[in-house]
């Protein structure tokens, strides 16, 4: 519970960081790993979700990675009951059949409504961090709102899914839909 507890407050604090103290997209991409790592954790994941208890939550980045090294910070780390957290790097929408998570990069904005389209019934969470992707279907974009990095979640595209972000992760969120 405490535990739990400090990574939601980890969490607030993330939430709320000045993007004007990142000077550098390096920077600022560790702090979206960051994020996504938390997104991980606050996520409610169905006893499909995963094949056997030892396999890890398959984090993937499907186009132009923007994170550069940033997403070493997070990969191997453990986040959900001793499961660990695996990177992997998406050419096409073909390869992310693995993925519990799907960051898509800015370079597939136009290519969103078929990749969309393709997922829609894989049980994935879908992340991003382009303006209006949360408007067109993405789960969650992080956003920067008053010089604040701060996230959108479409719940409608959330609750087609047989996961359940968490009350607390919502409660942070600005929630939008189409």
């Amino acid at each position: 519970m405490i535990r739990r507890l400090l990574t939601l407050l980890t969490g607030i604090w993330i939430v709320f960081i000045p993007l004007s103290g990142v000077c550098s997209d390096d920077k600022e991409y560790s702090v979206k790993a960051a994020f996504l790592y938390n997104f991980a954790k606050f996520v409610q994941w169905s006893d499909t979700a995963f094949k056997s208890p030892d396999e890890p939550l398959v984090l993937c980045i499907l186009g132009e990675s923007p994170f550069g090294n940033a997403l070493g910070t997070i990969e191997n780390k453990e986040v959900l009951n001793k499961r660990k957290l695996s990177v992997k790097l998406c050419k096409n929408i073909r390869d992310v059949s693995v993925c519990h998570i799907l960051f898509i990069s800015s370079s597939e904005e136009e290519n969103l409504s078929s990749i969309l389209s393709v997922i829609k019934t894989m049980p994935m969470l879908t992340v991003s961090d382009t303006e209006g992707f949360a408007q067109r279907g993405v789960m969650i974009n992080l956003i920067n709102m008053d010089n604040k990095l701060r996230f959108e979640v479409n719940t409608d595209a959330v609750n087609k899914m047989p996961f359940r972000l968490s009350s607390q992760l919502l409660k942070l969120a600005i929630i939008v839909n189409p």
